[in-house]
């Protein structure tokens, strides 16, 4: 009943655009090689399945009409005997089925059996930014971005991010947000005056 209730909830989620995504079955059991599945500059989701039963064939079925039909999504389908098989092992899969979202670079942003969660999870992923970047969470943060972990747990903006390759790079848009938000020969609230100021005449909303 719960599944046929989530199959339910699925068909009532607005569909991105009619054309359907297609599951391509990877694995019948054994584990999979996760690198090679995972779509190139995309999200992937990797659905691990009951492999004979028919709700759950139904619940493929919706989800493959529900995901956008364009690259930057691929369905994966692992179809398994039980939840003891190697590849839901590999993916600590408790219950089937179950959908796990990775991003562009194997990173998984997100799991579940609920519909309406697969597809945040899917719309998270679309969001991940093309460069590579150290999260706040990467035990290297701290050293990376010249801050404690509890401080970069705040969230940093993706401008700064997109530096953390290049820690030299960090470190000096450190040093000179320093000297732009502390008092000088002029004060903070007149940098921020200037800097709003040629950002709108740049068209630059940040």
């Amino acid at each position: 009943m719960r599944l046929l209730a989530m199959v339910s909830v699925f068909l009532s989620l607005t569909t991105v655009c009619g054309a359907d995504v297609k599951g391509t079955v990877i694995s019948r059991g054994p584990k999979v090689d996760l690198k090679k599945t995972l779509r190139e500059a995309g999200t992937t989701v990797l659905l691990v399945m009951q492999d004979t039963s028919a709700m759950e064939q139904q619940f493929l079925s919706t989800l493959e009409k529900q995901l956008s039909p364009n690259s930057s999504v691929a369905l994966n389908v692992v179809r398994v005997k039980g939840v003891d098989a190697p590849a839901a092992q590999q993916f600590s899969i408790q219950t089937t089925p179950t959908a796990v979202v990775f991003d562009r670079f194997g990173r998984e942003v997100g799991r579940s059996s609920q519909p309406e969660e697969i597809a945040a999870a899917v719309r998270k992923g679309q969001l991940m930014g093309r460069i590579a970047w150290i999260d706040e969470d990467n035990p290297k943060a701290p050293e990376v971005y010249g801050a404690p972990a509890e401080s970069l747990r705040r969230g940093l903006p993706g401008i700064i991010k997109t530096m953390s390759l290049r820690p030299e790079a960090v470190q000096m848009m450190n040093l000179i947000s320093r000297i732009h938000f502390t008092d000088g020969f002029l004060k903070r609230r007149e940098h921020e005056m200037i800097a709003a100021y040629v950002s709108a005449i740049n068209k630059c909303r940040f």
